[in-house]
């Protein structure tokens, strides 16, 4: 059985992007080009998963999410890869056949089993957890969004490849979206010895974010950006888009709506409102996700315009 997925790229590319203030320059990690499936920070968050499990004595793999999630969607391309037996439990009471990602995990042939909202709430707790370990036995069970210790080790890995990359200095902003906040949280622990400010670009409504990701990286030496959700996880508009596509045509790099779209609209506007200062160095980690795009093409393109 092999320990390692093919066709992956490693450093990541850094590349600049079109800036909106000459005087400031606008960097992009181009994380996503990591692998074409078990793209960006999901590899990063997946790998020591991975390691741990073939370091054990397990017989399968479990995991959480929505039925749309990009981790979900990473998990089962790497364990069909791999070899692994994968049992994904997804929020719902029903499956859309005609939805892009409950197409793919079809195809890479994983177990799917639906939970209600209220079973899902309850899927950390320790009643829940010792019931899937008395069903499963010899199983490794991965959080939603791949959020745990060797999750954020790998994340933290991702920050110290990008210290490598760099010579002589570093930037004076790291910017990183946050759904779970796990990769911000191995972002903050590569950089919480240098000047470097980590600006965390929220997905969700609300400032909770914010307590999880201290807690995760046992530091507060970030600032939790949470203007840039458009409302709510998941939510959209015509503006959004736009930005994305436009970003495309001017970049050739492509964004989801998820998250990295808002991260860099988010950058877009601090740009126009002075918020760096002049001379500054900022870069973006793309955390991949491009799954998404399908996604939202499937659900949302007749009411706020197709993601190009």
């Amino acid at each position: 059985m092999s320990k390692q997925l093919t066709k992956l790229i490693l450093p990541t590319p850094i590349e600049d992007v079109i800036s909106t203030d000459s005087s400031i320059s606008v960097s992009i990690k181009r994380d996503e080009l990591n692998h074409p499936l078990v793209q960006g920070n999901k590899w990063r968050k997946l790998k020591n998963n991975l390691k741990a499990y073939h370091e054990g004595s397990y017989e399968q793999m479990i995991s959480f999410g929505g039925v749309f999630s990009n981790h979900v969607y990473a998990l089962a391309a790497a364990t069909t890869e791999l070899h692994i037996p994968c049992t994904l439990f997804l929020r719902g009471y029903t499956l859309d056949e005609e939805n892009p990602t409950v197409q793919f995990l079809r195809s890479c042939n994983v177990d799917i089993q639906l939970l209600d909202h209220t079973s899902y709430r309850e899927k950390d707790s320790p009643v829940f957890l010792d019931h899937l370990n008395e069903k499963y036995p010899n199983v490794y069970i991965i959080p939603e969004g791949g959020t745990n210790a060797a999750g954020i080790l790998g994340a933290e890995e991702l920050g110290l490849e990008i210290i490598e990359q760099y010579t002589g200095y570093l930037p004076d902003y790291i910017c990183v979206s946050a759904g779970t906040g796990g990769t911000a949280a191995g972002i903050i622990k590569a950089f919480y010895d240098t000047d470097v400010k980590v600006l965390v670009f929220s997905s969700l409504k609300g400032n909770f974010l914010k307590s999880d990701i201290s807690r995760l990286s046992g530091s507060d030496n970030f600032t939790l950006m949470t203007d840039y959700h458009f409302n709510g996880y998941a939510k959209f508009n015509e503006e959004l888009i736009s930005f994305i596509n436009q970003f495309k045509s001017q970049n050739g790099i492509s964004l989801e709506p998820i998250y990295t779209g808002k991260m860099m609209y988010g950058i877009r506007d601090l740009l126009r409102k002075n918020y760096f200062a002049a001379g500054s160095k900022v870069l973006a980690i793309h955390t991949g996700g491009l799954q998404g795009i399908k996604g939202y093409n499937y659900r949302y393109a007749e009411k706020f315009g197709e993601i190009k």
